[in-house]
């Protein structure tokens, strides 16, 4: 992959949406089962936060070729340095990114081909060109965009997240039992701190 000027890199802040599995809707900030799995655009062991840019398109990719299943809608407010915009055709070229790599099956490639996915090696090489995260195509064909995130707990200005749980029907997990748990703002900022493992 080509270096990367520096102005190739560009800064996001806006609102993005996710929707939560239930086992996971008490933890909206955490890349545990990504790194766990690995995902399209993070190797096995390295956490990612998956968002979408619109509300449909997160809908669209929680379900992908599962369907419609229980699950959770969190809006998170984004302001972050240093993403790579993926779906621009200047960037990709100036990188030397093939387009067609952002819609590589990967699970097929990993899983039956024994291959490593063509995102794996392009999100290794962003990080180590400093990158946070990058913009990318959903995998569904529609008009919006996913924002893929490898550092958001250490940023300096750490990503915030709202609860679309106006009954306060989501659950809290361990940390309804700490003593300095508040249950009622509906915003929540996560302090900058290491990245999430």
């Amino acid at each position: 992959m080509a270096s990367t000027p520096e102005p190739l890199f560009s800064r996001v802040e806006r609102r993005f949406w996710r929707v939560l599995a239930p086992r996971w809707a008490h933890q909206p900030l955490s890349g545990e089962d990504a790194a766990r799995n690995g995902g399209r655009w993070n190797p096995k062991g390295v956490p990612a936060l998956y968002l979408s840019g619109e509300l449909t398109t997160a809908v669209a990719e929680y379900e992908q070729d599962i369907g419609i299943r229980p699950g959770t809608f969190c809006a998170y407010d984004v302001k972050v340095e240093r993403i790579l915009d993926l779906t621009s055709a200047d960037v990709l070229e100036l990188l030397g990114i093939d387009p067609a790599d952002r819609h590589a099956a990967w699970k097929t490639i990993l899983l039956v081909e024994r291959r490593v996915p063509p995102g794996w090696r392009i999100a290794e090489a962003l990080i180590g060109l400093g990158g946070n995260g990058a913009l990318v195509p959903p995998v569904r064909p529609t008009d919006g965009t996913n924002l893929v995130l490898w550092k958001w707990n250490d940023a300096p200005e750490p990503v915030s997240y709202t609860h679309l749980d106006v009954y306060k029907r989501q659950p809290q997990g361990d940390a309804a039992e700490s003593d300095d748990h508040d249950p009622s703002p509906a915003s929540h900022m996560i302090p900058p701190g290491p990245m999430p493992v």
